[in-house]
């Protein structure tokens, strides 16, 4: 907002003072209407987490264990390490920190286990100890190929396999996904609010000029900048000043559709970065062709092949060491296929069982 459009509170009298310095601090006028941006983004937030979570389908893990589980801790933690503990006889993953020293490659060569929101207790040396404090004082030597020499128990307690939801980068500590796409999700619950704001006004976020300051309360006190009046999709905003009225959004408003293709794009980007078919960055108004579909579709098959690498080389080295038998795949939502021939295009996690028409499980 320009300077001679700026709001001088020094001399409103203290009530709409307070009024405009809770706008000023971005808070809502209304107490009782929820902001629009926050919510939109809890909703996008819900999306993100349910897509992260659900690209892959993972078989025959421990009792304790799910495919959701594993893939929401890397959702939130970026990695985490399997192992076994002796002590609760249980198969656990977790995320971990360094205890230790690194390799020539910068790998860890030992690691801690850390708590992941758990509470519970756990008996050793005839006492309960917290679940939590009792595995952050383990340490495991991570494998990092698959192992060929003789089994052990020594191999089954002291080891463990760790897990990167991405390949990593210089540093062995990924950035979860969860930091990595807020900004996106942050820039993606603009577009409604901006949306709202257009219909509702037609022209954009304008300015009324007052007499005073304290005329500003007749004004709605609705924000003290553009930006956070369109968000909150008020038209009008108090203005100081000798220009009867003023347009701040300048040169031609966009249309309400504009606002839908732009977040249609960016969701789009967000599909991409976890390997998913989407419409591409640049999604035209017009007819599609097939060819271009597939150019803007890009390398997305080469980011979704990423992740999956990494979890069934995971899934060869936990059963080398463990002869557990898991494995990871793509899910079948994803591809579009039915892969396991049961006339259905979706995932049954273990411990389901497919039901017929008749409603008895099939056998």
């Amino acid at each position: 907002m320009a300077n001679n459009a700026s709001i001088n509170i020094a001399s409103v009298n203290p009530e709409v003072k307070a009024q405009l310095e809770r706008i000023a601090t971005k808070t809502k006028w209304n107490d009782d209407k929820p902001a629009l941006k926050p919510s939109i983004k809890k909703v996008l937030r819900i999306i993100d987490e349910q897509t992260a979570i659900n690209r892959y389908t993972w078989y025959n893990l421990p009792e304790g264990l799910d495919g959701q589980m594993i893939e929401r801790i890397l959702y939130y933690k970026g990695q985490a390490m399997f192992f076994y503990d002796k002590v609760t006889d249980k198969f656990y993953f977790l995320p971990y920190a360094l205890d230790g020293s690194i390799d020539i490659y910068g790998r860890y060569t030992g690691v801690r286990p850390l708590p992941f929101n758990g509470s519970t207790e756990v008996k050793k040396d005839d006492k309960l100890t917290p679940l939590a404090k009792y595995l952050t004082e383990l340490t495991k030597e991570p494998v990092y190929d698959i192992w060929l020499d003789e089994l052990t128990t020594d191999v089954l307690e002291n080891k463990c396999v760790l897990l990167s939801d991405y390949s990593k980068q210089i540093s062995q500590i990924n950035i979860p996904r969860q930091i990595l796409n807020d900004p996106l999700l942050d820039v993606m619950s603009d577009c409604i609010p901006f949306l709202r704001t257009a219909l509702l006004g037609g022209t954009g976020v304008s300015g009324m000029r007052v007499r005073v300051e304290d005329e500003a309360y007749n004004v709605k006190l609705a924000s003290a900048a553009m930006d956070n009046a369109a968000l909150n999709g008020e038209k009008y905003i108090p203005i100081i000043g000798d220009i009867d009225f003023q347009e701040l959004t300048g040169g031609q408003l966009a249309k309400a559709e504009e606002f839908l293709l732009s977040m249609q794009s960016l969701d789009n980007f967000r599909l991409s970065t976890y390997g998913l078919d989407n419409g591409g960055l640049f999604q035209k108004k017009s007819h599609v062709l097939e060819a271009e579909q597939e150019m803007n579709q890009g390398c997305v098959g080469l980011i979704n092949q990423d992740g999956l690498t990494l979890r069934q080389t995971f899934c060869n080295i936990v059963n080398s060491i463990t002869g557990l038998g898991i494995w990871c795949e793509i899910s079948e939502n994803v591809i579009g296929m039915d892969e396991n021939m049961d006339g259905l295009i979706g995932d049954e996690q273990d411990g389901q069982m497919p039901v017929d028409e008749g409603g008895e499980e099939n056998v």
